[in-house]
């Protein structure tokens, strides 16, 4: 477990440390210069059976506030996006693979009770992700730094109801 934390979090340091020269140089220049980490949902919550992605998670949206405190005065913005379920081949595995629970339950019928508890009846693409990235990296998100963008469809705002 603890192998995994550090080797998330090393990554994103290391990235993050190569990349601050640039960006210190873009925004002395008055060009956006923006960090965005991929944390989850998963950073707020538990799954079961996920105790260290929960925990690494949970690292990266510390990680993204302290870099955003220590970066912001250089002009460096800091977020991290925070997906639910995605329609990825992580997704997909979850699904396929022999831990998901599913309980009999065929893929198109696992699938329906994702979407389902979901309260938009759905979950994300790719391109609703990027469509984020793509703002937190632009000019029109100048004043967001520091922040946990939570994308998942709507998700955690609900309590989670027990299945009769």
């Amino acid at each position: 477990m603890t192998r995994n934390i550090l080797k998330t979090l090393r990554s994103m340091v290391l990235t993050s440390k190569h990349a601050l020269p640039l960006l210190r140089l873009a925004a002395e220049r008055g060009t956006s210069a923006s960090i965005i980490n991929f944390g989850s949902y998963d950073g707020f919550i538990a799954d079961p059976g996920l105790a260290a992605y929960c925990a690494t998670k949970g690292a990266v949206h510390a990680l993204t506030r302290a870099m955003a405190c220590d970066h912001g005065p250089e002009g460096v913005r800091v977020n991290a996006v925070c997906p639910g379920y995605v329609d990825t081949p992580m997704l997909q595995s979850f699904f396929e693979g022999e831990g998901s629970g599913g309980g009999g339950r065929t893929i198109t019928q696992l699938q329906k009770a994702v979407r389902d508890v979901h309260p938009m009846r759905t979950y994300g693409t790719p391109e609703d992700i990027a469509n984020l990235v793509n703002w937190l990296a632009s000019d029109e998100a100048r004043y967001a730094s520091g922040q946990l963008w939570i994308l998942d469809g709507g998700l955690s705002a609900q309590v989670q109801q027990m299945n009769p």
